[in-house]
């Protein structure tokens, strides 16, 4: 059903619902959040909506979840149909997934062998612009989702610019970003922006114990906090094992009696395990890619061409994201607003850790620690980025 796959994301049903109720559907979209919120499973409700040719109609009060989301009724696809049914299965030929790896299927072998980290325009040109103008093979319309679409190159952008303002067929395009940033205003002023809120933590909480039931339940609230209202995060961290590693990371910054060089190193280390980690899955997960069909696993194959460097350097921030974690609830006990803590277990840590280090201090660690990450995303050796961290923070 469109209006009971999505929780909790009550603006951006009735934005749709509502465009769609006076048939006043925009051409382009751009749904923007923060990733595991929701937005790709809207995306692919609201494409079968839109490829249906039976619409049915809920009356919210036989069908709860329109009201609840502040409608009076709700349209949705009718679920039967074979267009339905296609679009469900990842087959509907007029429902075209656009996402980085798509790159390795282009026609061009000169294009097929480069990485593919950036949506480029080769695969824009080919997978949208020249297909968009295509007659519907079912007859009703096109769609198309494009995933990390604020990974399309500003060359890739441009060359989109006319297809978003006025395709030249039946055709809707949804844009999947979770940074507006990176967008051009260009492509911003010819796209209705959708946003998507950050899911409340008791929420992703019952999703873990939903998804991954063998997780104990002081480590399915630990990732509940520290994904900041994302399930497909919080699943993510419980993949990548994260609840062992945040308890040697904080466990070296409340001792705080390593030297910075060995703390680095220790940071290093784990990074490049967890960067093993990512590309393992990525290489797994591209082959069950290519037997599956792109249709149906996209962009969850990952990044199998992932050098070892920015596997590391991924490891990395998720191993900054703990750090600052941990400066974060100093800050909260500082503040008192314990409930708030990701590391409510290390509570009694927390307090040495306030006594040692001020408000202002931990306020500054945080900084730094995001001043680090910016370093990385500009290719800053991660050795020595990380030795200067973490002198910085076991000075205070």
């Amino acid at each position: 059903m469109f209006v009971d796959e999505v929780k909790h994301q009550g603006g951006a049903q009735r934005t749709l619902q509502r465009a769609v109720g006076r048939d006043r559907v925009p051409h382009a979209y751009i749904f923007h959040g923060p990733d595991g919120v929701g937005k790709e499973t809207l995306a692919g409700a609201f494409a079968r909506l839109l490829l249906c040719p039976n619409r049915i109609l809920h009356d919210a009060q036989v069908f709860s979840e329109a009201g609840e989301i502040g409608l009076d009724r709700a349209i949705d696809a009718c679920g039967r149909c074979d267009d339905c049914r296609l679009a469900a299965a990842g087959n509907h030929p007029d429902l075209h997934i656009i996402y980085r790896q798509l790159i390795r299927e282009h026609p061009d072998s000169e294009v097929r062998r480069r990485k593919g980290l950036e949506l480029g325009v080769d695969v824009i040109r080919h997978f949208v612009i020249d297909k968009v103008g295509l007659t519907p093979l079912r007859g009703r319309a096109k769609v198309f989702l494009i995933r990390e679409a604020d990974r399309i190159t500003p060359q890739a952008q441009n060359s989109l610019l006319k297809t978003l303002e006025e395709p030249p067929g039946p055709a809707y395009i949804v844009l999947l970003v979770k940074a507006l940033d990176r967008l051009l205003p260009t492509t911003l002023s010819r796209c209705q922006i959708v946003r998507f809120d950050a899911l409340p933590t008791a929420f992703v909480r019952e999703q873990l114990g939903a998804q991954r039931p063998d997780l104990p339940a002081d480590q399915a609230d630990w990732y509940a906090r520290l994904a900041g209202g994302s399930v497909g995060r919080a699943l993510g961290f419980v993949d990548d094992g994260l609840f062992e590693v945040n308890r040697r990371i904080i466990g070296g910054l409340a001792r705080r009696s390593a030297h910075g060089q060995e703390l680095a190193q220790e940071w290093i280390d784990q990074a490049k395990a967890l960067g093993e980690q990512f590309t393992k899955a990525g290489k797994s997960l591209s082959a069950a890619a290519s037997a599956a069909g792109a249709a149906t696993l996209g962009s969850a194959a990952g990044d199998p061409d992932i050098t070892d460097t920015e596997a590391t350097r991924r490891g990395l921030k998720l191993i900054l994201l703990l750090a600052a974690n941990w400066h974060a609830d100093v800050i909260r006990i500082h503040s008192g607003d314990v409930d708030l803590m990701v590391n409510r277990a290390s509570h009694a840590e927390l307090e040495r850790a306030g006594h040692a280090v001020s408000t202002e201090d931990a306020i500054e660690m945080v900084n730094r620690i995001a001043r680090a990450e910016r370093q990385l995303d500009l290719n800053a050796h991660p050795q020595l980025c990380m030795e200067v961290l973490a002198a910085d923070l076991l000075i205070a």
